[in-house]
């Protein structure tokens, strides 16, 4: 048992969820002649569009001031065997290894939205990356990093059927609002236990 104290974490306000589910995350795709992600980025973005939902004005009117953070263990895995395949024929486009970049699925969304705030990918399960997300988050929004925190959550349920979450959370001074596990679990939990937003 360690002696170091366990971290308070301030309380954090949930003002946007959004879920997408599907066995083929390339329907989301929005792939063009001279852009590339991979699809499990395109599937996070639009859980993302989502959870934009009735906090779209408010976060887009400060896009220089959101943070993004998505917890994925697939990650850009179908690019990157796509690339390995695509390897034994010949030349590959840039396009297909900047699209195979884990970073991309947080990029994708700051791409689409215009966000400037700090970004990361956690490469590896959600159910061991999204309470470390959530501090992180709360970290970037309580030392005024970002003023909002796209907080995404991407896994494979039973091999076949993707699913992508996103809570949009900022700071507040109301104890009386989510707390950290209650965030991690609308992110990580099979069955949605969802509680709609405060006003």
């Amino acid at each position: 048992m360690s002696d170091r104290p366990t971290p308070v974490s301030p309380p954090l306000a949930v003002i946007g969820f959004g879920e997408v589910s599907t066995t083929d995350p390339a329907e989301f795709s929005r792939n063009g002649p001279s852009f590339f992600a991979d699809p499990v980025a395109w599937l996070v973005t639009a859980a993302v569009e989502q959870a934009l939902g009735r906090c779209r004005e408010d976060v887009l009117t400060v896009s220089d001031n959101i943070g993004v953070l998505v917890v994925s263990e697939v990650c850009t895995l179908e690019t990157m065997r796509s690339i390995a395949r695509a390897a034994t024929r010949g030349r590959i486009s840039p396009l297909r290894f900047a699209g195979a970049n884990p970073g991309s699925l947080a990029s994708v969304v700051c791409i689409r939205w215009g966000f400037r705030g700090p970004t990361l990918t956690l490469s590896m399960s959600h159910a061991a990356g999204v309470e470390p997300a959530v501090i992180v988050a709360g970290s970037w929004l309580h030392s005024g990093q970002a003023g909002y925190v796209v907080l995404g959550s991407h896994y494979l349920h039973n091999g076949k059927l993707h699913i992508a979450r996103c809570v949009i959370i900022r700071g507040t001074s109301d104890t009386d609002s989510d707390d950290a596990e209650h965030i991690s679990s609308l992110l990580t939990q099979p069955v949605m236990t969802f509680k709609s937003p405060k006003p």
